[in-house]
């Protein structure tokens, strides 16, 4: 009976040292997992290139200060169909944030408008996502004006909060690689030759 005990005993170890060089294992590889990982990410580079990015931040458009492929999601346009950021996959994405009671978003919406107008929508789109209002609130506001542009719906802010939109209006630019490559808070004058030009450079880019 000592001898069964005692050979217990020395499993019991010899399974306690084997579950610990387990466990010191598996959090060996989560830490290298995590730094590769890491590593990575660093390594993918935003593209744009200096005189790119000079352009961005001389129209107060912040550029990310690391690689940010945009989020993909789901949501009903103005018109009533169901559509995602993935239709848009392939074409430079102008992701705009606004709200029918927000003046400073509808101050911009004719410069987006003439955007859209101007390169669209084959290799560019100006998508425009109304936060926490009702599809037929905006129905309603867009049958007063005569904007061109895709509308999407976003009654219950899961794509708001997806992104982190706490003001508005704000404008994300998706590269057509997916990549978000420029941020802008507040009303710019998306038409002005410059931007136009940039957009258009993207554009080519990806067309060719």
């Amino acid at each position: 009976m000592q001898v069964i005990i005692f050979h217990s005993e020395k499993f019991h170890k010899f399974l306690n040292m084997n579950f610990k060089i387990f466990y010191l294992i598996y959090f060996v590889g989560v830490v290298l997992l995590t730094t590769l990982s890491s590593l990575y990410a660093e390594e993918k580079k935003i593209p744009l290139d200096a005189s790119e990015r000079k352009l961005l931040e001389q129209s107060r458009i912040e550029v990310p200060s690391h690689y940010i492929e945009a989020h993909d999601f789901e949501g009903e346009m103005a018109s009533g169909k169901k559509a995602s950021l993935a239709d848009f996959s392939g074409k430079f994405l102008i992701l705009n944030f606004w709200a029918t009671w927000c003046s400073p978003c509808l101050k911009e919406m004719p410069d987006l408008d003439q955007v859209y107008q101007s390169l669209g929508p084959e290799n560019l789109v100006v998508l425009a996502v109304s936060m926490g209002e009702s599809r037929e609130r905006v129905r309603k506001f867009l049958k007063k004006r005569n904007y061109s542009f895709p509308v999407m719906t976003d009654p219950e802010m899961g794509i708001t909060r997806l992104y982190g939109v706490r003001n508005i209006p704000i404008t994300y630019l998706v590269d057509p690689s997916g990549v978000i490559i420029g941020r802008a808070l507040g009303p710019r004058e998306w038409s002005e030759p410059k931007l136009l030009k940039f957009f258009r450079s993207r554009m080519n880019r990806q067309a060719g």
